[in-house]
C-alpha cells in the first residue's frame, strides 16, 4: 500500500480546489455546498479517541489522522462533494470544518461531538481494565468505530472486536469479512454506492487486537457495556418522538450470547428475530446472524454445510437490507419473506457459495452447481442453533 505525506500547504490547496469546483458547479446541482464547523477537543483527549499514533500512523500528525477519518465518514455517509479540514487554535484546541452538498450536513455538529463523548466512556473502561490488570498492553489498543456512516446510516452491525490490521490500515471496513458482507448486501438489491450506509459498526469490545484474540476478551465485556448501550442509542438514530429505530444485526456466537445476556433473551440463534429495549420507551429490531467469516470454517465440513451457511447469510443480509430501506417494518414478517425468497433460489445460493467459500470463478461455480446442488434439509436447523 502506498502512503502519501501531505504537507499543510498541499492539503489547503486540495481543499481550495474542491471548494472552487463545488462553487462553480452549484448552479447545476440541486444541493448547494454547505459548511459546518465544530469543536473536537484537546490534543490529549483526541489522541486517545483517534488511536493516535497507530503502527502506520507515525507519518501523520493528529490533525491529519482526524481529517482522514472524517473524510471517510463523509464518503461513507454518501455526502456529495464532501471534504473535511481540521485546524488547531492558539490554545491547542482542535476544530473540524466539513463541506458537502447535503441538506443534513449540520447533523455532524451534534453527532461527532456526541460520538467522541461516548468514546470517553470506552476510554474510562480501558483505564479500569488496566487497573484490574485485564489489559494486554502489547497487543491491544482502543479503537472506536471511526470513519463510518453516522448521519445517513440505515442499520447497525453489532460485532465482536476490530482486527488490529484495520487500525494499522486506518480503515474499519478493510477486512475480508466486511467485504464479504458487502457482497451479500449487493445480492439483496443494495446499490454499490449505498452499501456503506448499512455498515455502521459497533463492537461490544472496541479493542484493536489480533484476529485470534476473541477468546481473551470475554472479561472485558461488562466494562464496555455502558459504552455499547450509549453508542447504540446514538447510532440507531433515536430522535425525540421516535417510535422506531434502525435495525441491528448481531454477528457471531460471542455477540449473540452478549445480546442474550444483556437483553435477557432466550435462544437468540442465527436468523432469530427479537425486539430489545434501548430506552424505557424505544425498542429496536435485532436479528442474530453468523459471523461473516463463519462460512470459511463451515466449508471444512463440506459443500452441504457451506451451502446451509450461505443460505442463512443471504437471508440475514436480506432482512438487514429490507429493514434498513423501510424503517419500522415488521421484523418477523420481513424475516419470513426473506427466508421464502432465498429458499426458492437454490441455484443462486449454490453459485455464490462456490464463489465465496471455495474461490471458484463464476463460470466454474455455475458448472459445479448445474451438476449438483447440495441438500441442506438436514443441516439447516442444526446450523441455526449452532451457527457462529
Amino acid at each position: 500500500m502506498k502512503i502519501y505525506h501531505w504537507s499543510r500547504l498541499t492539503r489547503r490547496l486540495v481543499i481550495a480546489i474542491v471548494t472552487a469546483y463545488a462553487s462553480d458547479s452549484t448552479s447545476s446541482n440541486s444541493n448547494p455546498l454547505n459548511q459546518v464547523s465544530f469543536l473536537l477537543g484537546d490534543k490529549e483527549t483526541l489522541q486517545v479517541l483517534y488511536s493516535h499514533p497507530s503502527a502506520r500512523d507515525t507519518h501523520k500528525n493528529l490533525a491529519q489522522t482526524i481529517e482522514h477519518y472524517l473524510n471517510q465518514r463523509l464518503w461513507r455517509d454518501s455526502i456529495n462533494r464532501g471534504v473535511a479540514q481540521v485546524s488547531v487554535d492558539n490554545r491547542g484546541l482542535y476544530y473540524a470544518t466539513l463541506n458537502g452538498s447535503a441538506n443534513n450536513l449540520d447533523d455532524y455538529r451534534t453527532k461527532i461531538p456526541a460520538f467522541l463523548n461516548i468514546g470517553l466512556v470506552a476510554a474510562r473502561a480501558v483505564t479500569q481494565l488496566k487497573a484490574k490488570r485485564l489489559w494486554d498492553e502489547e497487543q491491544w489498543q482502543l479503537f472506536l468505530p471511526l470513519g463510518l456512516a453516522i448521519i445517513n446510516q440505515r442499520s447497525v452491525q453489532l460485532l465482536h472486536f476490530p482486527p488490529d490490521y484495520s487500525l494499522d490500515e486506518q480503515d474499519y471496513l478493510t477486512s475480508k469479512t466486511s467485504q464479504r458482507w458487502q457482497t451479500l448486501l449487493k445480492l439483496n438489491a443494495v446499490a454499490a454506492d449505498q452499501v456503506t450506509l448499512y455498515e455502521s459498526i459497533l463492537d461490544i469490545t472496541p479493542i484493536a487486537a489480533p484476529a485470534n484474540a476473541g477468546s481473551n476478551l470475554s472479561e472485558t465485556y461488562r466494562y464496555f457495556e455502558p459504552y455499547v448501550v450509549d453508542m447504540l442509542s446514538l447510532l440507531l438514530k433515536i430522535d425525540d418522538g421516535s417510535a422506531s429505530t434502525l435495525p441491528i444485526v448481531a454477528y457471531g456466537g460471542p455477540v449473540r450470547r452478549w445480546v442474550e445476556d444483556y437483553f435477557k433473551l432466550k435462544d437468540f440463534g442465527v436468523n432469530r428475530f427479537a425486539m430489545v429495549a434501548i430506552t424505557d420507551e424505544i425498542q429496536a429490531p435485532i436479528l442474530g446472524a453468523n459471523h461473516p467469516s463463519y462460512i470459511w470454517y463451515a466449508k471444512q465440513n463440506g459443500r452441504s454445510a457451506a451451502m446451509a451457511v450461505m443460505a442463512q447469510d443471504l437471508i440475514s443480509a436480506c432482512w438487514q437490507a429490507k429493514m434498513g430501506r423501510d424503517i419500522g417494518s415488521d421484523g418477523a414478517l420481513t424475516l419470513s419473506q426473506c427466508s421464502d425468497y432465498w429458499a426458492a433460489k437454490p441455484m443462486t445460493v449454490c453459485i455464490h457459495m462456490e464463489i465465496q467459500a471455495f474461490d471458484k470463478s463464476e463460470i466454474d461455480a455455475k458448472a459445479i452447481c448445474q451438476k449438483s446442488i447440495p441438500s441442506t434439509a438436514t443441516l439447516t436447523e442444526q446450523l441455526t442453533r449452532q451457527g457462529s
